[in-house]
């Protein structure tokens, strides 16, 4: 008969133990004010994606290749953290918890690209850098066309839109300018199958 020893009772609770853990992560944001739902949906996914852009202007700031987008993470990254700065105060007196991680979308963008090196690196910073400026862009026009929106943050992110429409121009100068992708090669080396065949 196989003895139970300490180590085996103190890890068995333990994957329950992680798993409890890890369900204790938000990815979005709640409030004990006033605030209306679709003032926390904008909160929810305005700070995932000024999160998303820090944590990948950072990265670019070492896999980058492209010194221009370089140049574009640095000024990204301090357009994130400005705009950080600026909502925190109004975030933080609605009485709202911002989320704790990343939406899985996003964290799965940022562990794909840190697989990327040089040129690949380059063209999927750009490629998720115009999307997150897109959406950002979709959502605050959203909330501008629904009525009862926060005054606050209606404010807020009008200010922030020049910077998003300067970036975004910005962001697709830059994706002009990188080298395409080169083809795939088929396994074994083998010539690509013609649709004609």
């Amino acid at each position: 008969m196989e003895q139970v020893t300490r180590r085996t009772v103190l890890a068995l609770p333990m994957p329950a133990a992680l798993l409890t853990l890890a369900g204790c992560k938000s990815t979005t944001a709640t409030s004990v004010g006033d605030m209306n739902p679709a003032d926390l949906d904008f909160v929810t996914n305005g700070y995932n994606l000024i999160q998303f852009d820090i944590q990948e202007s950072e990265l670019a700031q070492t896999y980058a290749k492209s010194q221009a987008v370089k140049d574009i993470a640095t000024r990204l990254l301090a357009d994130a953290h400005l705009a950080q700065e600026k909502f925190d105060p109004v975030i933080k007196a609605a009485g709202i918890t911002l989320p704790s991680e990343l939406r899985s979308d996003l964290r799965i963008r940022l562990f794909h690209i840190r697989r990327d090196s040089g040129l690949d690196f380059d063209r999927s910073f750009v490629d998720d850098q115009i999307a997150s400026h897109v959406e950002f862009q979709d959502r605050y026009n959203m909330m501008e066309d629904t009525p009862g929106q926060n005054s606050q943050l209606v404010a807020l992110a009008a200010q922030a839109r020049p910077y998003l429409v300067k970036n975004l121009a910005d962001l697709r100068a830059i994706q002009k300018q990188l080298p395409p992708s080169p083809a795939t090669t088929p396994p074994f080396r083998l010539p690509p199958l013609s649709h004609h065949e």
